[in-house]
């Protein structure tokens, strides 16, 4: 972990593809992790990936009108990583 956000490169080394979704409209989505390290690099933090690939017209908006994303899957994607 980087600066204590988990990096694309943690992730990558675990599985192939991550999902990305909003917990308050119904946009959701899968990512190649792969790819997303070839473009963004290993060291990007996820905590700052879901601004880099959101085309929510409400990107902008004041933080209780805006997408609020999360990672369904993360967790057990990184289960067995010491805290």
């Amino acid at each position: 972990m980087a600066n204590g956000s988990i990096t694309r490169g943690e992730v990558a080394a675990r599985a192939s593809r991550i999902a990305l979704a909003c917990s308050r409209c119904e946009r959701r989505g899968q990512y190649s992790l792969a790819r997303l390290v070839a473009s963004l690099g290993e060291t990007f933090p996820l905590t700052d990936l879901a601004a880099r690939l959101s085309d929510c017209p409400k990107k902008a908006d004041a933080a209780w009108d805006r997408c609020d994303f999360y990672y369904p899957g993360l967790r057990e994607i990184m289960v067995g990583d010491e805290p």
